[in-house]
């Protein structure tokens, strides 16, 4: 575990390149400036919000997304949602709440819009960033430069034989804004991530007729359990006990055990848990598909002009196809440094630093449910890397960890698209804030103990010890299991 230096004269003040003004940009632009840091934000869009900008060429929202998460355990850890605001927040209110942390925070100002960043280029001790403004072009210098621009980018489409012969509509679903454009149709979805379930069963009420193909089965967990967000059942105190997943199923068979049912009645349970896979929470999916508001099908083997035939040698007359098989990262200002291969394999220590390239780190680039506390703790970390508070090992240490990474990523999860990028949030988020000596202290913390270790896992808990923690923290803490068992 690294500890803060505590000596004044190890510290550094950097000018950092910030690249992108989504959730994870905006949250490390906050950290750097805690530690006085200078951030320069540059975001190629008009505003703040990523991919939760709906309406918008690089926004990835359409109208019915909210978070797979509970608002609790899916915000930054010291600013919490408003109360007003929906247990699982549709995408306006999640860009109402970046939008309101960036006011907040006072960090419009570090922010430079409609810039998009053409080249980052490594010089003898310092980066060079190039950035194209309408059709001008400049160049600045850093000290340090973060990406933060996402692994939503580039739309990752199949290419299924026959599929030039089709003559209905063939789109991704970072094209599919509202469910208007599927009446009276036969709509196929395909894929079954978080995506291509919302759309699945906004398709079932829209559509002539909803199909959804996919390859695996997955686990389709409701938000609520007994009226408590799922996410609740998440404890520190569970997650750490031996042979956790084989005692959590039985603690919570009860719970458990009807959605078990659900799921082999539709024909759709999977051969694996939901360790293995990751679950897609929604209410009413596997409703739908009892009912026969949704057919569902295996992957698809062909396509003929007016329809899609099956692996399973079934068929189905298809109107429009949706594409929701996910996104596949691309950094082409970084190509020199990352190789062709980095769409599929980032080489990065912990999943934040290159061990190639100096003052440089990748934020945001993991695939889970709880992006915005992963973020912001990765920020944290890297915000003190390059203050000189804080060691990252030696390249061949760092290298042997993600060799290590990877064969773990292997083993724990199923092959898919981001496996590459997986982590065990909860863990990952520990194993992170060790870093900066942020864990919760108990002998610190004795009057929350009980919420600590039986309550749900909310980032907040890492700004009770360490580093710029947080007077509220206790006190909301406490706050949200009250809330949530009114």
């Amino acid at each position: 575990m690294n500890l803060l230096k505590s000596s004044p004269q190890s510290t550094r003040k950097c000018k950092v390149a910030v690249i992108g003004a989504g959730a994870s940009g905006i949250a490390t632009a906050k950290c750097l400036v805690e530690d006085g840091h200078e951030p320069t934000v540059f975001e190629s869009s008009d505003q703040v919000g990523g991919v939760w900008v709906f309406e918008n060429t690089s926004g990835r929202a359409f109208s019915t997304v909210h978070f797979q998460h509970s608002k609790y355990v899916s915000v930054f850890s010291d600013y919490p949602m408003s109360m007003e605001s929906s247990e699982f927040p549709h995408h306006t209110e999640v860009l109402q709440y970046l939008n309101d942390y960036v006011d907040h925070f006072d960090i419009r100002k570090h922010i430079k819009f409609n810039t998009a960043v053409d080249k980052v280029c490594r010089k003898d001790d310092y980066w060079e960033v190039t950035v194209r403004i309408g059709d001008g072009q400049s160049t600045f210098k850093f000290d340090a430069v973060a990406v933060c621009s996402g692994i939503y980018n580039d739309a990752r489409l199949p290419n299924f034989p026959g599929e030039e012969k089709f003559q209905g509509m063939i789109m991704h679903s970072k094209d599919y804004k509202e469910p208007s454009i599927f009446a009276g149709k036969n709509v196929l979805i395909v894929g079954n991530g978080p995506s291509g379930v919302d759309i699945a069963v906004t398709a079932s009420y829209s559509s002539n007729k909803a199909i959804w193909s996919y390859r695996k089965n997955r686990w389709l967990l409701p938000r609520y359990c007994e009226r408590i967000p799922f996410d609740f059942i998440v404890t520190r105190l569970n997650k750490h006990i031996p042979f956790r997943h084989q005692i959590l199923s039985l603690v919570h068979i009860k719970k458990f055990y009807p959605i078990m049912l659900d799921h082999q009645a539709c024909g759709v349970k999977p051969n694996v848990g939901p360790e293995k896979s990751g679950p897609v929470f929604n209410e009413d999916a596997l409703n739908r598909i009892r009912l026969g508001a949704i057919k569902t099908k295996p992957n698809i083997a062909h396509f003929e002009e007016n329809k899609v035939v099956f692996e399973d040698g079934s068929s189905e007359l298809v109107d429009i196809v949706v594409y929701a098989t996910g996104y596949q990262v691309n950094i082409p200002f970084m190509n020199e440094y990352l190789g062709e291969d980095h769409q599929k394999n980032l080489n990065l220590y912990k999943m934040v630093f290159p061990p190639e390239l100096p003052n440089f780190g990748f934020i945001g680039f993991v695939y889970g449910n709880v992006i915005f506390p992963t973020s912001e703790l990765q920020a944290r970390w890297f915000s003190k890397v390059i203050s000189g508070e804080v060691d990252l090992p030696s390249k061949a240490a760092m290298e042997e960890q993600i060799q290590a990474h990877r064969k773990h990523q292997e083993e724990g999860w199923l092959d898919s698209a981001y496996r590459s990028l997986r982590v065990s949030a909860f863990d990952y988020m520990d194993d992170i804030a060790k870093e900066i000596n942020a864990l919760p202290k108990v002998w610190e913390n004795w009057t929350i103990l009980k919420e600590i270790f039986a309550g749900p896992m909310m980032a907040t808990q890492f700004r009770l010890n360490g580093p710029h923690k947080w007077e509220g923290a206790t006190s909301w803490i406490k706050k949200v299991p009250k809330l949530v068992r009114k």
